[in-house]
């Protein structure tokens, strides 16, 4: 064999044990690879035993209410790339439905989430992003998502 074959076989051998070793240690920490970025943390928004209450006073057509007693939290700050797992702790369903994005962005809906289950959704565009709950739309929250 050529030297230059056995250099060229090296590399390539190298290089594919290297990507081998990268994909494994992200299994290892629970990392999610994304081309042209590095994997982003991960955040839990909870709806709160007794969020499907109304406050009083509040009636339908009024504006969402970010409190953290419907949403914790209900205002979160994060990067491009992080991923937000909803998690229901309440009693009935409720669901984590965007009402405002970024331009660029897509609407997320987890649709309806019964106690106890999740969601999870991965944001891509920084901006601003309001969400609610369509069975209980006097709940909401902002999620600020910076580059």
């Amino acid at each position: 064999m050529r030297p230059v074959y056995v250099a060229v076989a090296f590399v390539v051998a190298i290089a594919v044990v290297a990507v081998a070793v990268m994909l494994l240690w992200g299994q290892l920490i629970g990392a999610t690879v994304v081309a042209g970025q590095t994997s982003g943390k991960t955040y839990t928004i909870r709806s709160m035993k007794g969020s499907y209450l109304p406050p009083e006073g509040w009636k339908v057509g009024d504006p969402p209410v970010i409190d953290d007693k419907y949403y914790n939290p209900a205002r979160l700050s994060i990067r491009v790339g992080d991923t937000v797992v909803y998690v229901n702790e309440d009693e009935v369903p409720h669901t984590f439905t965007a009402s405002m994005v970024p331009s660029g962005a897509s609407k997320f809906d987890s649709g309806p989430v019964n106690p106890g289950d999740s969601y999870r959704y991965t944001f891509r565009v920084s901006g601003t992003y309001t969400y609610y709950c369509m069975l209980h739309p006097h709940k909401g929250g902002i999620i600020e998502v910076s580059p």
